[in-house]
């Protein structure tokens, strides 16, 4: 995630808060907190994409490693055999 977007969030809310805490809107603290809350959404979803990737790709590389493997047993059992 671009820092824009989260520097954006922060200074958002930073002006939401100060905002409510001076009296000049009467939102509830629900909707002042929401740039945080959504931007703390977005970023475990994004987290959560990018742990499921990465397990996804560790398993396809220790499959073509054992693929691999068994393609050198073979050969080796074949006794170097060359068709």
């Amino acid at each position: 995630m671009n820092n824009f977007y989260i520097a954006f969030a922060v200074y958002l809310n930073l002006i939401f808060v100060a905002a409510k805490l001076w009296g000049r809107i009467e939102w509830s603290w629900f909707w002042v907190m929401t740039p945080l809350i959504v931007m703390t959404m977005i970023g475990v979803i994004v987290t959560a994409g990018q742990s499921a990737q990465k397990k996804h790709l560790k398993s396809n590389i220790l499959f073509n490693l054992q693929s691999l493997r068994d393609l050198i047993d073979n050969s080796k059992s074949r006794g170097g055999e060359r068709h």
